[in-house]
């Protein structure tokens, strides 16, 4: 058995932050991860706004492209072009870095770990084929959208958007992200996401539309080809996933938190994660070392409450323009164009009460 004052399930941005943020603030902390490589495979479009990137001290050889402004392509033939700064990452690099600064801070970190018992303050996990007990004063879940830790808390399950990627070559040069916005990709949208001479190229789509992702995959990518902006070829690599569009849940049961996409702290209209898990995580790992050094589990209700204060109504703006743009995706081009300026952040109608 492995005794500490925290232990972190996931070594994403979220639980690497919150493992570094704990270890920092002097708890002894275990930070475990399924998957034997950090960061890989990446499920992710790998976009950061430059004041994140700035502030996590990136490497140089995890930034694939620096872009200066988003490109929103409404279904009625209209762009808008808005200044977003940023930069285009290779994300197994950057979750990779954020591990490092968890170790460095002095959290142990355990890869092909996967947890899969909770009993009060003890966890169990395999690893190489072993049975690991793990016992702990305050239990992190920020293991991802499928969260066995919200399972645990008896939260139940998100709602999501399905995703597919394909790292896809470039026809012509792009300095911006590109946003596409189709009925044939209901719930979500098409991204084009520059990577020097090649791109992430991707659709979300909200299955209670009733469209398969493959199928809006492959319009798409036609869609694309057409315009000149993809070339011919076969795809680098593919990846999939699910996007938590629900808003943020019921953070906090007993000596658990959760954080990052396990607590919907992706935003619901966007599908970025990264920000808002990296600000969770630095929370959740401060009020987890505070609790364990005071033998005082209350003190978790303080995340709760600093996720609400910062978070809540960013998240909670996004889930009400989720809705109100969910009649629309049947609607013709000009009606869904018309909705998405309330529901896009592109537009300044998006701010609007």
């Amino acid at each position: 058995m492995s005794e500490c004052d925290v232990l972190v399930i996931g070594a994403g941005p979220a639980g690497s932050t919150a493992a570094a943020s704990a270890a920092r603030d002097g708890a002894r902390v275990i930070l475990i991860d399924r998957r034997k490589q950090i960061g890989l495979p990446v499920q992710c479009a790998e976009f950061i706004p430059f004041q994140i990137a700035s502030n996590l001290g990136i490497e140089a050889g995890a930034i694939a492209q620096r872009v200066e402004a988003m490109q929103t392509h409404l279904p009625n033939g209209k762009v808008i072009r808005t200044a977003s700064r940023g930069i285009i990452c290779n994300r197994d690099r950057v979750d990779q870095h954020l591990a490092s600064l968890a170790r460095e801070a002095g959290a142990e970190l355990l890869t092909g770990t996967r947890a899969c018992g909770f009993d009060g303050d003890t966890v169990t996990a395999m690893k190489d084929g072993r049975s690991l007990t793990i016992k702990a004063t305050v239990i992190v879940g920020a293991d991802g959208p499928a969260s066995l830790v919200r399972r645990w808390m008896g939260i139940a399950a998100n709602r999501f958007v399905h995703a597919r990627q394909q790292l896809l070559p470039l026809g012509q040069k792009l300095d911006a992200t590109e946003i596409f916005f189709r009925r044939e990709i209901p719930g979500g949208y098409g991204w084009v996401f520059p990577k020097g001479d090649m791109a992430n190229v991707g659709v979300g789509v909200d299955p209670v539309f009733g469209v398969a992702p493959s199928l809006a995959m492959a319009g798409f990518i036609a869609e694309l080809a057409g315009r000149g902006l993809l070339k011919s070829g076969q795809p680098l690599s593919k990846t999939g996933g699910m996007i938590p569009v629900g808003g943020q849940s019921r953070l906090r049961q007993g000596n658990m938190v959760l954080a990052g996409d396990a607590a919907g702290h992706c935003h619901p209209i966007t599908g970025a994660g990264v920000p808002n898990a990296i600000m969770a995580g630095e929370l959740a790992g401060e009020a987890a070392a505070r609790a364990a050094a005071r033998h005082d589990l209350e003190i978790l209700g303080e995340y709760e409450e600093s996720c609400r204060l910062f978070l809540g109504d960013s998240l909670d703006r996004a889930v009400r323009r989720r809705q109100l743009l969910d009649p629309y995706w049947q609607a013709d081009s000009d009606d869904l164009s018309q909705a998405l300026k309330k529901s896009w952040i592109a537009f300044e109608e998006y701010n609007e009460d």
